[in-house]
């Protein structure tokens, strides 16, 4: 079991915003980062993240603290940058300690769920840092709802 598990956050749970204190107060490790994918603005006020299906490494299983293992087989990962064609989603990489606590919470924030039929999935994709690439977990959404907004340049919120 790892002693810690690394996300890539894009919406409430980067610094500054609203889930980050509750949820991220003891992050060991902040980074810029970015991911192939699509960023919309959701009309309930936070955003959602689509992936392409080729980017996903793992999906998530059913025990949280055996994942943040799994995450560390992909170390090492020498992934190219995606093409400009391809969309790009801009966050942070955030490095939580202890998975089996804090895992199952920001799960439960963001709605997934064992059963696979949560508003999000976790899976583990692709990421490119300042310390170079990364294999980081994403909350992403299968179905966006009515009224999602494209934000073309990957950034949320969006920019006036």
């Amino acid at each position: 079991m790892s002693g810690y598990v690394d996300l890539f956050v894009y919406g409430t749970l980067k610094q500054g915003f609203a889930n980050h204190r509750t949820f991220c107060k003891k992050a060991l490790k902040i980074r810029a980062a970015t991911i192939a994918g699509q960023l919309y603005d959701l009309p309930v006020g936070y955003p959602a993240v689509q992936i392409p299906d080729n980017s996903i490494l793992l999906k998530a299983g059913q025990d949280p603290a055996r994942d943040a293992g799994r995450q560390h087989r992909f170390r090492g990962l020498t992934q190219p940058a995606p093409e400009g064609a391809q969309g790009l989603v801009h966050g942070e990489w955030i490095r939580l300690p202890d998975p089996p606590r804090t895992l199952p919470h920001v799960d439960a924030l963001e709605g997934v769920r064992p059963d696979g039929r949560g508003e999000y999935r976790r899976a583990l994709v692709p990421a490119w840092t300042e310390d170079g690439p990364a294999a980081l977990w994403v909350y992403w959404m299968p179905r966006l709802p009515p009224g999602a907004r494209h934000l073309a340049d990957g950034t949320w919120p969006a920019r006036p």
